[in-house]
């Protein structure tokens, strides 16, 4: 019996190691090439509302905004908050950002479109990630669309199989290091994970969990969380194989 429970360390995840190691890698060109998929694979027409859920600091909800979109964009991390705001303001776009957790969400028929990008997905037990989707979907107006950006949970098999039934990670700034081990619980069908980062010879370390689904698996949560329809795809659009980096899901309400 698996005595293991879904957790995270959003302090020790998002704080200012997340600044320093992740950052900047997350450049404008690379948020500018996400949106540009965003629209393709959601078929986004400009003018939509649209809920960005969880925004994160607001990399995509900024740009979202700047090509006509109308941007609410949500997240329970105020100092996130506060990057997207100034970054928006920097850019000279409007979106309405509001401190709300993805488990209080309480929309009702207010978008045309939602998304959730770059693995935002998953970090609960499945009682409750259960209930987040079923919030998505009552947050769209009729024939609203809900896309969901996963990573595939076929990626990191080869790795576990060939290091002792974990995969790792490990990204270098100068000296400094950032290691993140995953164990694969496959009984849970959920990664079990730790990021360790070594910076100015200080460790810290911080855990958490994340759900991987097949595809058959997310069509059916989407399926009883309220979607008339949903389609799995790649990154690309095109058919979800065991090649694939990302699972993408488009949901219809």
């Amino acid at each position: 019996m698996n005595s293991r429970h879904p957790h995270v360390d959003w302090d020790g995840l998002f704080g200012d190691d997340y600044d320093y190691f992740d950052l900047p890698d997350l450049t404008p060109e690379l948020s500018a090439k996400e949106v540009s998929s965003m629209i393709e694979l959601g078929g986004f027409d400009r003018g939509m509302t649209l809920l960005d859920a969880p925004c994160g600091h607001g990399r995509h909800a900024n740009v979202l905004a700047s090509q006509g979109y109308s941007v609410v964009g949500v997240d329970r991390d105020e100092r996130f908050l506060a990057m997207a705001a100034d970054e928006a303001q920097r850019m000279g776009v409007d979106v309405d950002y509001r401190h709300v957790d993805l488990r209080e969400m309480s929309f009702d028929a207010e978008f045309d479109a939602a998304v959730s990008w770059y693995s935002s997905f998953g970090y609960f037990d499945d009682e409750t990630d259960r209930d987040i989707l079923r919030r998505y979907r009552r947050a769209l107006r009729p024939g609203g669309s809900f896309l969901l950006d996963m990573h595939s949970p076929y990626r990191h098999i080869p790795s576990v199989l060939a290091n002792h039934d974990m995969h790792v990670d490990v990204l270098r700034r100068g000296e400094d290091m950032a290691i993140d081990i995953q164990e694969l619980d496959a009984e849970a069908g959920r990664y079990y994970a730790e990021k360790i980062t070594i910076r100015n010879d200080t460790v810290a370390r911080a855990r958490y969990s994340v759900r991987m689904f097949t595809a058959p698996e997310i069509l059916e949560w989407f399926r009883t969380a309220g979607f008339s329809a949903a389609r799995v795809m790649n990154e690309h659009g095109g058919t979800f194989t065991v090649s694939s980096r990302r699972l993408v899901v488009l949901g219809t309400a």
